[in-house]
């Protein structure tokens, strides 16, 4: 069978082969293949595209090298653990793609290719890069996820045009201390790996606009990290920042999207021992809102809000902490937040601010230990997602019915909640609601009905 199949892959190989002298292109995948002939290859030499994926090629010809005109290569999905001594020959490849072998190695020689624009190595068992990689001068987009590497070589920073790198899914402890010299790169994927610290100029990558570092071991930003004022999008979910890095990222004056779930974030302020923080005096219009903060003793007017400074970013996730008290003040200065994440921490007061942020959307502060909620909450123009379960809530205030976008509704596994305010009968938007089976069997009759009326509706 195996055989049968071989031979098969070859006559098709063949047969693409005779058709391409006038394409100058060849494809052929998803067969088995198994080897490829000295003798076909030698028929080869006019390609300028070769794509050879999902073939089970466990290794090249020793002549490989002979297709010099080759530009775009595709060799993923098979087999290959190492690279013929002749591969460094095809000196005009501008895209190369090797993802998904075994290859554990590449020889130094792999570097003269100095045409690559676009290398993919991903998925396979690289221990480390050729010192001499960063000879690869024209490199604009580089994947070598999914690998075993443990350090990069000291002349990976001279990688002066690389835009797009993505390095996750690997063993790296430590970037070279010159990784900031990468001038041109604008997308970097470092998230599972091992990286406890980032080098101290990091702050020099002028063009970086995503840069994910999830799921390493991180404790602390580099005070240049704040010179990274064209990043849009950020990811530290997962590491060990316990004390909100605010001088770094409240710098960051393009920020859209920032996640720092699962931190361990502990303080707002170095030093701060579980307080709730304040800028300013209450408004008269929060006294009452506020009453439960202030009686408790937890509001400090001496540290301001270190979130107040992220007034472009749109999305904030920082769910999953230690967190134990919210800042007072400054919600209303984060113009541009639509989505707020703050479940399963360990918050009991919710700032009345936080109904005051312009444009939010979408709130979750599930798994925490909220009894009661500000009034201002509801009176948002704009909340159409709320998720509130698995609290320790009592009542929900008497104007919920004001919150007049909102579209879901969570409350469950809230054991103390028995019923809702009247004026919930006033959510003409709401398409979803969800509530512990003891809370609606002590709704009033026109609540009971609304709530079956709600096309998404249960009551667990």
């Amino acid at each position: 069978m195996g055989a049968s199949a071989s031979t098969k892959a070859l006559g098709d190989f063949d047969s693409a082969l005779t058709n391409s002298n006038t394409t100058g292109k060849l494809a052929v995948t998803r067969c088995e293949l198994l080897v490829l002939p000295p003798e076909m290859l030698e028929r080869a030499t006019h390609l300028r595209a070769l794509s050879l994926e999902h073939t089970q090629l466990q290794q090249l010809p020793a002549s490989f090298g002979c297709l010099e005109l080759l530009e775009r290569l595709s060799l993923a999905g098979n087999q290959l653990e190492t690279l013929p001594l002749s591969f460094h020959q095809l000196k005009r490849l501008e895209e190369l793609d090797l993802g998904k072998n075994a290859l554990r190695s590449l020889l130094g020689n792999f570097c003269d290719l100095s045409a690559l624009r676009r290398l993919f190595l991903h998925d396979n068992a690289l221990e480390k890069l050729p010192r001499e990689f960063g000879a690869l001068s024209n490199l604009e987009v580089l994947d070598v996820r999914s690998n075993q590497l443990r350090r990069l070589p000291t002349s990976f920073p001279c990688l002066s045009t690389l835009s797009r790198l993505d390095l996750s899914r690997n063993k790296l402890r430590k970037l070279p201390d010159a990784f900031g010299n990468l001038c041109a790169l604008r997308v970097c994927n470092l998230g599972r790996n091992m990286l406890q610290e980032l080098p101290e100029f990091i702050g020099m990558l002028g063009s970086l606009e995503v840069l994910a570092l999830q799921n390493n071991a991180l404790f602390k930003l580099p005070a240049s990290f704040a010179e990274l004022t064209r990043l849009t999008n950020l990811s530290l979910t997962g590491n060990r920042i316990e004390c909100f890095p605010g001088a770094q990222l409240g710098a960051l004056k393009a920020l859209a999207t920032l996640t720092y779930a699962e931190n361990k974030l502990r303080q707002w302020q170095p030093g701060e021992r579980n307080i709730l923080l304040d800028e300013d005096a209450p408004e008269e219009d929060d006294v009452v809102d506020n009453a439960e903060e202030e009686a408790a003793g937890d509001v400090s007017h001496l540290s301001p809000n270190p979130l107040a400074a992220l007034t472009t970013v749109q999305y904030l996730d920082l769910s999953d902490n230690a967190l134990v008290a919210l800042p007072t003040r400054g919600w209303d200065c984060l113009a541009e937040l639509r989505h707020l994440k703050l479940a399963r921490n360990r918050f009991q007061v919710l700032p009345a601010g936080v109904g005051k942020i312009p444009k939010l959307e979408r709130l979750d502060i599930a798994g925490n230990k909220f009894k009661t909620l500000p009034a201002s909450l509801f009176r948002s123009k704009t909340l159409a997602y709320l998720d509130l379960q698995q609290n320790a809530l009592e009542e929900i205030p008497d104007n919920a019915g004001e919150c007049e976008a909102l579209v879901r509704l969570v409350l469950t596994r809230n054991r103390g909640l028995r019923g809702l305010p009247a004026s919930i009968c006033r959510l003409s938007r709401l398409q979803e609601l969800r509530v512990d089976k003891s809370c609606f069997l002590a709704l009033e009759n026109d609540q009971t009905a609304f709530c079956r009326a709600v096309p998404f509706f249960s009551a667990e």
